[in-house]
């Protein structure tokens, strides 16, 4: 058993660094697939190979998935402090970074584990030649470390929207730090930093709207995130994504997106000020959700300004 992952670990860092150096990133890494035994063990043994790794399990739940669909997913938040202190020396934008988060979702080939995909994400957040190390090893360290918490074929391919750039291009994208919203904001004196973040969590856990605090990532006496999300709005997110790519032997592909949620909100102190923020829903969709293509996005126009104004209001009720 021991030489099996040992085996399933040296294959998954080999192809992986043969894989990650290209320029072409996909926002997900598909690590494995026909994982051996049930759901419910893959996703114990995961987290429990992740713990041992030292990355912190924030979140572990059961995404939503489409109306009759017949398989499942499930999305853990992860967080390394180490990681997290060398991602937020670039700024307290940054943190929209962070934390990382891991799919585990059923498909036609049975269980598949994946993540969201470092070497890409922050090619976007920070900037192409920013931390590509840091980045890249990180990649190469998940890659292996996802390997090891089942038996099953390792793949490591790139899936989701496929880049050669950071920069987010075409209608709805641009330059990142411009889509960055503040929602609310007040000058940073005496407790407001605490008070804020404090408000903006009550108004997230007693809302009426089916949103959801996921997790709370405290970064420190400048960053706090939350991670929100909504069944509903998961599930749609999935359809979506996998409309162009249903078949007859999997109707809901979508669901190899479980690591795009939940979204994040943002507390942060911010020259002098204390800051509210959201990136802004179109531009969200679009990073991880492109690969969708126009025509969906064209179809569902409306579902990130809804789903925008749903999260400023809730984040918001508590603040005057």
């Amino acid at each position: 058993m021991k030489k099996t992952i040992y085996y399933l670990v040296m294959a998954a860092v080999l192809v992986f660094a043969a894989n990650v150096y290209a320029e072409e990133l996909g926002m997900y890494v598909k690590v494995l697939d026909k994982a051996q035994g049930t759901f419910d063990e893959v996703v114990k043994n995961t987290e429990q190979a992740l713990a041992k790794n030292g990355w912190h399990v924030l979140a572990s739940y059961n995404a939503a998935v489409p109306g009759g669909c017949n398989h499942r997913a499930h999305t853990l938040v992860i967080n390394s402090p180490a990681y997290a202190e060398k991602i937020l020396s670039h700024g307290v934008r940054s943190a929209f970074a962070l934390p990382l988060r891991v799919g585990i979702y059923t498909d036609e080939n049975g269980i598949a584990i994946s993540y969201l995909n470092p070497a890409s994400l922050n090619r976007t957040v920070l900037g192409d030649n920013v931390e590509k190390a840091l980045s890249i090893n990180t990649a190469k360290e998940l890659s292996a470390i996802l390997a090891s918490a089942a038996r099953g074929r390792v793949v490591n391919q790139q899936i989701g929207e496929i880049r050669s750039k950071g920069y987010v291009g075409g209608m709805g994208g641009g330059a990142f730090l411009e889509k960055i919203g503040d929602i609310y904001k007040r000058e940073d004196t005496g407790n407001a930093f605490k008070e804020i973040a404090a408000k903006v969590k009550e108004g997230i856990t007693s809302n009426t709207k089916g949103w959801r605090l996921v997790y709370a990532l405290d970064l420190g006496s400048n960053v706090v995130v939350y991670g929100v999300d909504k069944a509903q709005t998961e599930a749609r997110a999935f359809e979506i994504a996998g409309e162009k790519r249903a078949s007859k032997v999997n109707a809901c592909p979508g669901v190899d997106h479980a690591a795009a949620f939940p979204i994040e909100v943002i507390v942060y102190r911010e020259r002098g000020m204390v800051k509210v923020v959201l990136l802004d829903e179109m531009y969200r969709m679009k990073l991880y959700f492109e690969d969708a293509g126009k025509w969906a996005f064209m179809k569902n126009m409306g579902m990130p300004g809804s789903i925008e104004k749903e999260i400023i209001s809730i984040s918001t009720s508590r603040l005057k």
